[in-house]
């Protein structure tokens, strides 16, 4: 009852808005119908065919146009795509965990790319609870003991010791990596391997100041 009373509704406002829009422009629509239907001269013909070809051509250049800002709209949404999938790639190839080797814990840095990273802490963590939404520990502009600094880590696989003192909690030991690739992306690889990415090199985000003692990797 109540679809069929909105379907009569509906019905009677459309008569009611036809009969309006008839009655505000129905002298309007009857002059143009008037200045159609009139004879017209082959001159009047050939200069109207000519208004009509500039109005086509007029809006084929428009739709040519917008075709081409479309396309590149598109290009450079995809070329954009393509990029942080690259830098994403690149980030995923650099791995970090801890391990004992002879007779002492290590972290170890794998960067598995073709390509150096640079600007690389690398440091020391504790695993509190998983997921992780960040480091338990607050490091701010000075290197500590337990972590190391690079200014290039070429690829390979290299390894740091971490300091006994460090490790007597009952926490998971971990490892946790800044860096920025060679597209100049900026990451940080949690001690649960999550990968953010970040807007701020790791110098420039903690407001390293120098000097400061920047190691030399140890391959492992």
């Amino acid at each position: 009852m109540d679809k069929r009373l909105a379907r009569l509704r509906a019905g009677a406002f459309g008569v009611l808005g036809v009969a309006g829009f008839l009655l505000l422009f129905g002298p309007l629509l009857a002059k143009a119908w008037g200045w159609t239907t009139r004879s017209r001269s082959p001159e009047w013909w050939g200069a109207a065919g000519q208004w009509a070809g500039a109005v086509g051509t007029v809006a084929a250049v428009a739709v040519a146009l917008w075709i081409a800002i479309r396309d590149g709209r598109v290009a450079r949404k995809d070329r954009r795509q393509r990029d942080a999938r690259e830098r994403q790639e690149q980030a995923a190839k650099v791995t970090a965990w801890i391990e004992r080797v002879e007779h002492r814990t290590c972290m170890v840095v794998a960067n598995a790319n073709a390509e150096a990273i640079n600007h690389v802490v690398v440091s020391f963590d504790l695993v509190q609870s998983l997921p992780m939404t960040g480091s338990t520990l607050h490091r701010g502009p000075e290197i500590e003991d337990d972590e190391y600094l690079y200014a290039v880590l070429p690829p390979g696989k290299w390894r740091m010791a971490v300091p006994e003192a460090r490790l007597g909690t009952e926490l998971t030991p971990g490892v946790m990596v800044a860096f920025s690739d060679s597209h100049n992306g900026h990451w940080l690889r949690l001690t649960d391997g999550a990968l953010i990415e970040k807007d701020q090199n790791v110098v420039s985000r903690r407001k390293i100041l120098f000097p400061q003692r920047i190691s030399v990797p140890e391959s492992y």
